[in-house]
């Protein structure tokens, strides 16, 4: 008995040894998550495959292998398929968006607009950036900052003469908003503004820059047209407070914006400030500054009545701030710091806004 169990032993730890060995390895050659809305995992890369799964952004997975452009690889649920890998963003990239969107989390919220068209995300102001998503038409967004980059042509778009031309530059914003949407998506829920998760949903925050001008900004109609009448490109605008009508509170608004081409150092040049006249049922321009370079962002805060107050830094000499304060329909610099007088126009009325 003693000598079966001396053969049986050493045998069985062989065999353990051996199965050990041979197991089936699981080698990577690292990481990558999604930079899709949705991505599908195909079974191979023939024309005649089939669908294993559906990846989302922000999914993890092992890479298994690569065949030109496309990737072999394994989710956390194990399992592995193939996939485009331009819809993958490597770690380094990966935890640069986690930074910065971490920056942008406390950030003011200086505008609200929706994408004209389907747009890119970028970690940095420029279209030779690495994207880090893609954002689809009519996807609402907040705005948070503005930056300037030059306007990189293709190659298609390039002059062929052999003249040397001004770099031209355009305009940046910084925004919040969502990387993906629930399933199931409503026509309601397409409407709504806000750029917070909700229960249940399957999304994620993300943050990055998009180009200024494919983006519609969600303005107001007396904003609007007042800015219009004004050609003024509004940047950035604030409710300031509301005031009693009998048809109900109207609100008061700030707008920061711009005149001309983009590409301009200052982030806005102008304020406007649009009150509601309750005798004549209507908005009028109560405050006109021009000639600024204001830097976002503006802070709304209160003046120690309770008064609206708003300030910002500018950017030019000194780079100072500016501070101002609204009393019932009038709106006065607080002179914090010596500076050149302000600029005042007595209330005018702005095109009436639309019912």
């Amino acid at each position: 008995m003693r000598r079966r169990l001396l053969i049986a032993v050493p045998l069985l730890c062989l065999v353990a040894l051996a199965a050990w060995m041979f197991r089936p390895k699981h080698e990577t050659l690292g990481e990558a998550f999604v930079s899709e809305r949705s991505v599908t995992l195909w079974s191979g890369v023939a024309q005649v495959r089939a669908p294993v799964s559906i990846l989302h952004y922000g999914d993890r997975v092992d890479v298994v292998s690569r065949r030109n452009d496309n990737v072999k690889v394994r989710t956390a649920a194990g399992t592995v398929g193939w996939i485009d890998g331009r819809n993958l963003m490597d770690p380094a990239l990966w935890q640069r968006s986690a930074k910065l969107l971490a920056q942008v989390r406390p950030m003011l919220v200086q505008a609200r607009g929706r994408t004209k068209v389907s747009t890119n995300l970028r970690v940095e102001p420029g279209r030779t950036e690495p994207r880090l998503y893609q954002f689809s038409r009519g996807v609402p967004v907040e705005i948070v900052g503005r930056a300037v980059a030059d306007w990189v042509q293709s190659s298609d778009e390039k002059d062929s003469s052999n003249e040397v031309e001004e770099t031209k530059k355009e305009d940046w914003f910084l925004v919040r908003g969502l990387a993906t949407r629930p399933p199931g998506e409503t026509a309601a829920r397409a409407a709504d503004t806000n750029t917070t998760t909700q229960p249940g949903d399957q999304t994620l925050p993300i943050s990055g820059w998009l180009i200024a001008r494919f983006v519609e900004l969600d303005l107001p109609e007396a904003v609007r047209e007042g800015a219009a009448s004004a050609n003024l490109r509004p940047l950035a605008w604030f409710e300031l407070n509301r005031i009693s009508d009998p048809s109900g509170d109207k609100p008061q608004y700030l707008v920061a914006a711009a005149r001309g081409a983009e590409g301009q150092a200052c982030d806005f040049t102008a304020l406007r400030v649009y009150t509601w006249y309750v005798k004549k049922e209507r908005y009028e321009t109560a405050f006109i500054e021009n000639d600024l370079c204001g830097q976002m962002p503006i802070r709304i805060e209160k003046g120690p009545k309770g008064e609206p107050e708003f300030r910002f830094r500018d950017m030019d000499g000194n780079k100072e701030e500016r501070v101002y304060r609204l009393n019932q329909t009038v709106v006065r610099r607080v002179r914090e710091s010596p500076s050149a007088p302000v600029k005042h126009a007595p209330p005018k009325p702005a095109k009436p806004a639309s019912p």
